[in-house]
């Protein structure tokens, strides 16, 4: 595993949404925009699930995902492995977090589930001569 960067926990955390991309068994590709997101630790983000369908039979297909974020010159990719979760002690508390959020916001939605995904490889995408590089 790879550990994120502090400059990458910080853009994580600052922009809006990410993109969540998987990929079915066949290789065929999904792409989601996740708003609900945060990171659990310096090897694992969490995405919750409000709407996930294709995105979710890819997830319990073929576990690995990339998710992609970026503001300004800033960008970065996180290659990862993923892991559904919507019972249990690790999910529980995940939902409550996400719950509040939406709450706070006054959103009338739930979280369904969500992914764990423990970060595989990190790179930048910024534009430029280290576009694509591996940073972590």
């Amino acid at each position: 595993m790879a550990t994120l960067p502090q400059e990458v926990k910080e853009l994580f955390e600052k922009v809006p949404a990410v993109v969540f991309s998987t990929a079915d068994v066949n290789g065929q590709p999904n792409t989601s925009i996740v708003g609900m997101k945060w990171i659990i630790d310096d090897e694992t983000i969490y995405l919750s699930d409000q709407f996930f369908k294709k995105t979710l039979v890819n997830v319990k297909a073929n576990a690995k995902v990339s998710v992609a974020f970026w503001e300004g010159h800033d960008a970065y990719q996180i290659h990862g492995t993923a892991r559904y979760v919507n019972e249990g002690e690790a999910f529980e508390e995940q939902r409550a977090k996400a719950n509040a959020r939406f709450a706070q916001i006054g959103m009338p939605i739930k979280a369904k589930g969500g992914v764990f995904v423990h970060v595989d490889a990190v790179y930048t995408s910024a534009a430029g001569e280290f576009a694509g590089d591996r940073i972590a």
